[in-house]
């Protein structure tokens, strides 16, 4: 009987130094939880504020590859070599694969949608010079070049539908 009067001694002073220690363990445990978290979010807002104007950059390039691929912009600036208006078409539709093709690494800079809409826009930009080319109207390079910007004056172009979305994504990363 007497140990166990000694054991429930020693545990009347033991046991406050038990829970005084856990609980000293746990609230340094999340001080330094914390402040580890605290350091993470600093250290991505630095990489945020470095990267945010190499993304905008991005974006920029990226609206200035699809004002260059606009049908008007495009046949302005590329006039046919010859009357076949095949040959036209393919010239730009080069011209713009050409285009894309320097801009590809611009979409680890932007997110997955808006890369997502450059690439359709693209597309749908290329589709839309193989319909008017096959129109029954266009006979040769000249009414290619002809429809086309008279077709951007009527249409929306997949083009505008690209740089709107990414003046929207633009403004909200602002």
């Amino acid at each position: 009987m007497n140990y166990l009067g000694e054991i429930i001694e020693g545990l009347k002073y033991a046991l406050p130094a038990i829970v005084t220690g856990f609980t000293t363990y746990y609230f340094l445990n999340r001080f330094y939880l914390h402040e580890e978290k605290k350091q993470l979010l600093t250290a991505k807002a630095g990489l945020k504020k470095h990267a945010l104007p190499i993304r905008l950059q991005a974006y920029e390039r990226l609206a200035l590859f699809l004002e260059r691929i606009s049908p008007a912009k495009l046949v302005q600036n590329m006039q046919p070599n010859s009357d076949d208006k095949h040959q036209y078409e393919i010239m730009l539709v080069y011209q713009i694969e050409n285009e894309f093709e320097h801009n590809l690494s611009q979409q680890i800079y932007v997110s997955g949608k808006c890369w997502d809409m450059v690439t359709n826009s693209k597309n749908a930009t290329m589709l839309f010079i193989k319909k008017i080319s096959q129109s029954p109207d266009v006979h040769s390079a000249q009414d290619l070049q002809q429809a086309l910007i008279e077709q951007s004056v009527r249409e929306e172009l997949p083009t505008s539908i690209g740089l709107a979305y990414i003046r929207n994504e633009v403004t909200e990363l602002l």
